[in-house]
């Protein structure tokens, strides 16, 4: 599961956290929702730019290290 760590921001770390935990069991493209064609994938990459965001403003970047900036889930 990603792991988002925001202690500026303690509300928005846990909200992403369950967001996560619920993405991640979905089937790789489902469509959540039909009408604007919202996808598990869409949800999948808010998370990890979310989540790179938050890195690169704590100044962890960890793509420098040469690994994804982001929690992988079980798919990736």
């Amino acid at each position: 599961m990603a792991a988002f760590d925001d202690s500026a921001d303690p509300a928005l770390g846990a909200a992403c956290n369950r967001l996560a935990a619920w993405v991640e069991p979905l089937p790789a493209g489902i469509v959540i929702d039909p009408a604007s064609g919202l996808s598990e994938a869409d949800l999948a990459l808010i998370l990890r730019h979310l989540h790179a965001t938050r890195q690169d403003a704590a100044g962890g970047d960890a793509r420098a290290a040469g690994r994804s900036s982001v929690p992988l889930t079980a798919r990736d």
